[in-house]
C-alpha cells in the first residue's frame, strides 16, 4: 500500500500581521478524518507554553492511501485548501481580527510526498490560486482542539456562514485600517434578522408551516416590522420570545434596526462604540437563538 500526503504551511506572521493565540491543547496537533482521508493540523509555537500559545506557522497535511476511493491530487489539494480555510477562519472567528474570515490561506509551500519521498505534485498549483495577506490581533477568546476538528469535519451547525458575518462585521467595528463602523452596524443587523428567519423556518412544528411562509416568505420580505420576528411572531411559531426572556437585551435590538433604517434611508452613520455594541448584542442574540444547540464558537 503507498501513502501520500500533500502538505501545506502558512507562515501565520505574514499572513496575520500579528500571531494569533491558541490554546495549549492544540500546541501537540489535531488530527481529523474528512471524507476518509486523515487531515492533520500541526502549529509551530514561537512562545513556551503557559497562559497561551503564539505559533509562527501553520502545516496542515492531507493523507491518504492508494485504492479506488483515494481522491486525485487535484481533489486533495481542494481538501487542503478547505481544510487550511477553516482552521485560520476558526482563529479569525474566535479573535479579534484585520482579516478577512472566509478568504483562501497564503501558502508559502506545498508539498507531495509518496512514501516520504518528495514528488512533483503534477500540476501547478499557484496557478489561478488566489493569495491573500491577513492580519490578525491575539484577543482572549482562543480555539481549542476540538473548535479545529468540529471546523475541519463540518460538524459546525448549519449557520456558520452568518458566524463568519459577524465576525466581519466585528472587524469593521474595530479601529483600524479597514474600520468601517457604519458598515459593521449594517452587517450586524442582516445578521440578526437572517438567523431569527432561519430559526423560525427550521423550528417551527409542521402544522404551522404554512402560516409560517405567508407571514415570513423565504423569498420576499417579512410582513410587518422586523421587530416582531424576535417577539410576537417568535412567541406565535416557537412560543419564545426574546423581548420576554431578554428584556435587558431588548432595547439594544431595537436600537440596532433603528440604526439600520437610519443608515440604509438617510445615511446616518454610527460610532465605532455604536458598531461594537451592534455586534456584540447580535453576539448574544444568536446564542439565544439556537437555545440548547450547541454554539459553533466560544463567544
Amino acid at each position: 500500500m503507498t501513502l501520500f500526503k500533500l502538505e501545506g504551511t502558512v507562515p501565520l506572521g505574514p499572513t496575520f500581521g500579528t500571531l494569533p493565540q491558541i490554546g495549549e491543547d492544540v500546541e501537540s496537533g489535531v488530527t481529523a478524518m474528512v471524507d476518509g482521508v486523515e487531515v492533520t493540523i500541526q502549529f509551530s509555537p514561537l512562545s513556551e507554553p503557559g497562559y497561551s500559545v503564539m505559533p509562527s506557522t501553520l502545516t496542515v497535511a492531507v493523507t491518504f492511501s492508494d485504492g479506488e476511493a483515494a481522491p486525485s491530487q487535484e481533489r486533495a489539494f481542494e481538501l487542503l485548501i478547505d481544510s487550511t480555510q477553516n482552521v485560520l477562519d476558526m482563529i479569525r472567528v474566535t479573535q479579534t481580527t484585520t482579516g478577512l474570515p472566509g478568504t483562501l490561506p497564503n501558502f508559502s509551500d506545498v508539498v507531495f510526498s509518496r512514501d516520504g519521498s518528495v514528488e512533483p505534485l503534477g500540476f501547478n498549483w499557484r496557478s489561478g490560486y488566489r493569495e491573500v495577506a491577513m492580519i490578525i490581533r491575539p484577543k482572549g477568546l482562543q480555539p481549542h482542539a476540538n473548535d479545529f476538528r468540529r471546523a475541519v469535519q463540518r460538524e459546525l451547525n448549519d449557520d456558520w456562514d452568518l458566524d463568519i458575518l459577524l465576525a466581519q462585521a466585528r472587524h469593521y467595528s474595530e479601529m483600524n485600517w479597514d474600520s468601517n463602523p457604519s458598515l459593521a452596524m449594517f452587517m450586524a443587523a442582516l445578521v440578526l434578522e437572517t438567523k431569527m428567519k432561519r430559526v423560525l423556518w427550521r423550528d417551527t412544528p409542521a402544522e404551522l408551516q404554512e402560516d409560517l411562509l405567508a407571514e415570513v416568505p423565504v423569498k420576499t420580505a417579512a410582513k410587518g416590522e422586523v421587530l416582531q420576528l424576535f417577539s410576537s411572531v417568535a412567541t406565535k411559531y416557537l412560543g419564545r420570545s426574546l423581548k420576554k426572556e431578554k428584556p435587558k437585551l431588548w432595547p439594544a435590538v431595537r436600537k440596532v434596526f433603528e440604526d439600520r433604517n437610519k443608515f440604509a434611508h438617510q445615511a446616518v452613520h454610527v460610532t465605532h462604540e455604536e458598531a461594537n455594541r451592534a455586534v456584540g448584542c447580535a453576539r448574544l442574540v444568536m446564542l439565544w437563538a439556537d437555545g440548547d444547540s450547541q454554539p459553533n464558537y466560544p463567544h
